[in-house]
């Protein structure tokens, strides 16, 4: 068989979308060959710097204009001298925005994923009174912000009726949609195993190491770290004063400016999160905005980190409080949970084993590949979908 995957993540980095659509790559290519079109964002290296790796057969790389029109003509131009003759069998697009760039220029059966909920993430930050770049918003702009939300879940109905399958994250959230041709691939983490004594040293005696990790310059991951460092840290800190946090990821300029924070360190972007899993006793998302499911909170799972987590940041994974990992919303609990994980070595274990044991449960790669492979054979099965 052979399948395109259409991506404007660059599935060799060390960030949740790309680890998503990566294992998405890694189990079709259990079943055939792999060609790869990413739309590379403004900020990215150099191709010969920033060379693609993964189970790619060929990779067309393009510039990201940040407009679907210009986007969808530059792509144009290039296919006739990419594509071969041999027609595809699917093409999975990588979010509603690479359908619509994308959609209808190559043969084969056609595959969204959906993955985060923009509406639903537009429809938070309205309950915020905030806009996406965290601006206050009046209550007109709230108004205006709610029907953008509207609009956008009425083209998640639009690009149902026309693909031959969407994808969705969580049971939630293909409950919400309801789309008789949606299907639930949940989110993995591909678990790397560890050297043994940085999970025996996380779970023995007080910690003192907070990890939150993500795009730092996504408006919702931005908001959590902001949050976090300056709402829910000094409250841990006035009962652990040794805690530490560190902010992991590509950030924006505001959270950079959270370096100068006590117990702050802002690490930035690295090529890999084993060196800060390792040292982390205690993983947050605390997240008031977000769609899909959080990779971050299955690495913490599958590492043998004690997760804390808002509702928002724990949705559709299953995870049940004080069973799998705590839930707070309120700063004050989310800060007294924190700091009992920090001084209680056995709580921490505990919590973290019930949550490896989740994870084995519902979302190792493995998994991921079945339902991937389900997928595959149903709709490569199934009659051509009707044009328009």
């Amino acid at each position: 068989m052979r399948f395109l995957v259409v991506t404007g993540t660059r599935p060799w980095q060390a960030t949740g979308g790309a680890l998503r659509i990566r294992a998405t790559s890694q189990a079709l290519a259990e079943l055939g060959a792999v060609d790869l079109i990413v739309f590379r964002f403004k900020d990215a290296p150099p191709v010969e710097d920033d060379p693609p790796t993964g189970p790619f057969h060929k990779v067309l790389a393009l510039d990201d204009a940040y407009d679907t029109p210009r986007n969808r003509a530059a792509l144009e131009e290039a296919l006739p001298g990419w594509l071969d003759d041999e027609p595809y069998d699917m093409v999975w697009y990588d979010r509603e925005r690479l359908w619509q760039i994308a959609g209808g220029l190559t043969s084969g059966k056609s595959v969204v994923d959906v993955d985060d909920l923009e509406d639903v993430i537009l429809e938070r930050w309205s309950e915020l009174g905030k806009s996406p770049d965290r601006r206050d918003l009046d209550p007109e702009g709230i108004a205006r912000q709610r029907q953008e939300a509207a609009l956008v879940g009425a083209g998640h109905a639009e690009v149902a009726a026309a693909a031959d399958a969407v994808v969705l994250t969580s049971d939630s959230d293909a409950a919400r949609l309801a789309f008789g041709n949606s299907t639930v691939i949940p989110n993995t983490y591909l678990h790397d195993d560890e050297t043994g004594q940085a999970a025996v040293d996380r779970v023995h005696g007080v910690g003192d190491t907070i990890l939150f990790q993500g795009w730092l310059q996504w408006p919702p991951n931005e908001d959590a770290a902001i949050w976090f460092a300056t709402d829910v840290l000094p409250r841990v800190r006035a009962q652990h004063p040794q805690a530490r946090l560190l902010l992991v990821g590509k950030p924006s300029q505001d959270v950079v400016d959270l370096g100068s924070l006590p117990g702050v360190e802002v690490v930035g972007e690295v090529p890999h999160m084993r060196p800060y899993l390792d040292r982390a006793h205690v993983v947050v998302a605390p997240l008031r905005v977000g769609g899909g499911t959080r990779i971050k909170i299955l690495e913490g799972f599958a590492s043998g980190i004690p997760v804390v987590s808002t509702t928002v940041g724990c949705e559709g994974l299953g995870g049940e409080d004080a069973v799998h990992l705590r839930i707070e919303d309120d700063s004050e609990a989310f800060a007294d949970a924190v700091a009992r994980l920090l001084r209680d070595g056995d709580a921490r274990r505990s919590l973290a084993e019930r949550a490896r044991a989740l994870y084995e449960q519902r979302y190792t790669p493995q998994a991921v590949n079945e339902a991937v492979h389900r997928l595959v054979e149903q709709v490569t099965s199934q009659a051509a979908q009707p044009e328009g």
